[in-house]
């Protein structure tokens, strides 16, 4: 009798380890399914065939299903290879602005309306905003295009000094009083604004007067005639004088204008958009936006200024405002210049971009159907798109 109940215990010991060892092996097998299933996600593998994660930082890892939408409510983001474009070169050029400690604080590659690469630096985040600078000017010109949709503005062609108080206005000649809105906004006012010619001219007196003035887009247009008043001259002052402009035609200040008929209808909230002394919005600096927004104005250029079923500028005005109406002589890198819009050819593709001081970028490369977007602290984006983004796309 002891001898069967020994025998029992024995047999119930075995089929207790068989049980086990199938299933220890099965939970193994079943772990090497998942992680395989993982590498084929996201298609970068090491020579060991084992996912490396951080090859792919910055970089979606999965494709969506590609479709027509409006990026009002938030942007979608895909593979990169789901729109024809090369995940390594991307993923290159993040690890080379790593390696080379270039100072990035955002960078947003988007591709067919998806982004395909975006990745943040020092304290900043997606939810952040970031100055802008400059890029305050594409703003302003789009917003003139939407006065004009209005009717608030008939034309650019129309006088400056019709919408400006005439008992401000002193030292009118007949060449400001000839001045239209397009001079402004093409930077050939011809009004002395040594911007870019004078060293130092952002601790200059003259600087200071117009930043702290009572009323600067007054001071700018009051102020001498340059000796040659043909020549492009890249002057933020004539930015704030369209900014005076728009106020004196809808009624309201630039910011509020934009809120209203730019940001509200393309889902931006969070911008900061400051004043001057005499009210009026500042046209040509001190916006902050976040990324993604920024990345929104350049998608409403790219689609030729409608959103939706909404056409927010008038038809046309997109193609109208980048057009090359002055050669800046490669001054800030440029090339030509349009509605404060810069005009300069990257491997053989036409781009226009917003672009302001050290290192922020609104690129629009309407035959790639491309936007890219950076904010930073002193980086210059055309050396990645000429090495990375544009050599991803594969033809």
């Amino acid at each position: 009798m002891k001898m069967r109940k020994i025998y029992f215990i024995m047999l119930v010991i075995i089929i207790f380890s068989i049980i086990t060892a199938c299933s220890n092996g099965g939970a193994k097998n079943s772990g090497n399914r998942i992680k395989e299933q993982g590498d084929s996600d996201t298609n970068v593998v090491d020579k060991k065939g084992e996912t490396n994660q951080e090859e792919l930082a910055g970089i979606p890892r999965t494709a969506a299903d590609i479709k027509t939408y409006w990026p009002t409510a938030g942007w979608q983001e895909t593979t990169p290879e789901s729109v024809g474009m090369d995940s390594a070169l991307l993923a290159d050029m993040f690890k080379q602005i790593e390696k080379d400690h270039i100072p990035m604080d955002g960078f947003i590659v988007i591709k067919d309306g998806y982004i395909v690469a975006e990745k943040y630096g020092s304290e900043f985040d997606k939810d952040m905003v970031h100055p802008i600078y400059s890029i305050t000017k594409s703003l302003t010109s789009g917003l003139v295009g939407a006065a004009i949709k209005q009717g608030a503005i008939s034309s650019v062609n129309d006088k400056v000094i019709n919408y400006l108080d005439e008992d401000k206005l002193i030292n009118l000649d007949d060449w400001k009083k000839d001045l239209s809105i397009k001079n402004f906004l093409t930077m050939q006012s011809g009004i002395d604004f040594p911007e870019q010619t004078q060293k130092g001219f952002y601790n200059s007196d003259t600087w200071k007067a117009f930043m702290e003035g009572e009323d600067p887009a007054y001071y700018i247009f009051n102020r001498p005639v340059s000796d040659h008043p043909d020549a492009w001259n890249y002057s933020t002052g004539d930015a704030r004088v369209v900014s005076k402009v728009v106020q004196k035609a809808t009624g309201v200040k630039l910011s509020d204008f934009a809120k209203q008929n730019l940001f509200e209808p393309l889902g931006i909230s969070d911008v900061e958009w400051p004043s001057d002394r005499s009210g009026t919005s500042f046209g040509g600096t001190g916006v902050k936006m976040k990324p993604r927004d920024i990345a929104k104005i350049g998608y409403l250029y790219l689609n030729n200024g409608k959103w939706g079923e909404q056409q927010i500028l008038p038809k046309g005005w997109v193609q109208e405002s980048t057009q090359p109406y002055a050669d800046t002589n490669h001054n800030f890198d440029g090339d030509k210049y349009g509605y404060f819009f810069w005009l300069k050819p990257i491997n053989g593709f036409e781009t226009f971009r917003g672009m302001g001081l050290y290192g922020q970028y609104m690129v629009v490369i309407p035959k790639l159907n491309l936007v890219v977007v950076q904010t930073s602290s002193g980086m210059d984006v055309d050396p990645l798109l000429e090495k990375y983004i544009i050599p991803a796309i594969k033809k």
